[in-house]
């Protein structure tokens, strides 16, 4: 399984570890806002009924309709606030793995991107003890079986991101930073989040 597919599931699985929080939080906002609606129309059709009652039916909907509206730009303005969190949190996750669970997921990440098998590894700050030479030499060694020359180094620049890897071979650069993946797959990851997270 690549690594992205692994990061995929990864935040598959926290917005699923989610969804109940993020779904009652929705729907009380919803029904905040729809009453709060409800209320406003009530008393504008009170208003109406005093001054005209020809034209109460007609505003008493157009209210209706407008807090209607609103309710549902706040809905969908909530939802998007949530599922954004949901990616923060699951990037921030992703940086807290374990040595090992994280090790795994950018060994198979590692494959998959190194052309030659020579190219230097930048990395966070943050990140250079998780690239210790044990796991370089398990992923050259990896490389070599795969046909590649085996040969990453890992660079003494660093660059900033929240995990993941760039991978460098003179001015050729591929970034497999978690952010840059996550902004990748971003618009078709979007709509499976928001289904986990509100059905």
């Amino acid at each position: 399984m690549s690594g992205a597919n692994k990061l995929k599931e990864k935040i598959l699985a926290e917005a699923g570890s989610q969804a109940a929080d993020v779904l009652a939080e929705a729907r009380q906002k919803s029904s905040e806002i729809l009453a709060k609606g409800e209320g406003e129309a009530a008393a504008k059709k009170i208003n109406v009924l005093e001054l005209a009652a020809v034209h109460a039916g007609e505003r008493r909907s157009r209210a209706q309709t407008i807090a209607e509206l609103d309710a549902r730009k706040a809905i969908l303005a909530a939802k998007g606030k949530m599922i954004e969190e949901t990616f923060k949190q699951a990037l921030n996750r992703l940086s807290l793995l374990d040595q090992k669970a994280y090790q795994e997921i950018l060994f198979s990440m590692l494959l998959a991107a190194a052309q030659s098998g020579a190219e230097e590894v930048v990395v966070s700050q943050s990140d250079r003890g998780r690239f210790t030479p044990e796991f370089l030499a398990r992923v050259n060694q990896a490389l070599t079986q795969q046909g590649k020359k085996g040969n990453l180094t890992l660079s003494a620049e660093t660059s900033e991101m929240q995990g993941g890897f760039i991978l460098r071979s003179g001015d050729v650069e591929i970034n497999n930073s978690f952010d840059s993946i996550l902004g990748i797959q971003r618009d078709q990851l979007e709509p499976e989040v928001a289904a986990i997270l509100f059905g």
